[in-house]
């Protein structure tokens, strides 16, 4: 199936379609700013993800997604011990 794209008003196939203008090269930043939120550990507002990250260190809490986890490894038990258990 073919896709077209819109160019200078009328629609092009868009394997031969002249890219858009203002699209060359550019660099790509993220922003270190966010939109204000509160610490649910410690209840101050942050606007900086940075210190945000710091705050949760610092706090003892890790960020979920950001934070590998050893494996749990089993406990061994003998069968007298399961029965007791």
């Amino acid at each position: 199936m073919t896709t077209y794209v819109m160019r200078n008003g009328e629609l092009v196939e868009k394997d031969s379609a002249p890219p858009l203008e203002g699209h060359g090269r550019a660099f790509y930043y993220i922003s270190d700013t966010m939109p204000e939120t509160v610490h649910m550990a410690t209840g101050k507002i942050f606007t900086s993800k940075h210190k945000f990250r710091a705050e949760t260190k610092a706090a003892g809490c890790c960020e979920v997604g950001d934070h590998k986890f050893k494996p749990r490894q089993p406990i061994k038990l003998d069968k007298r011990e399961r029965v007791e258990s």
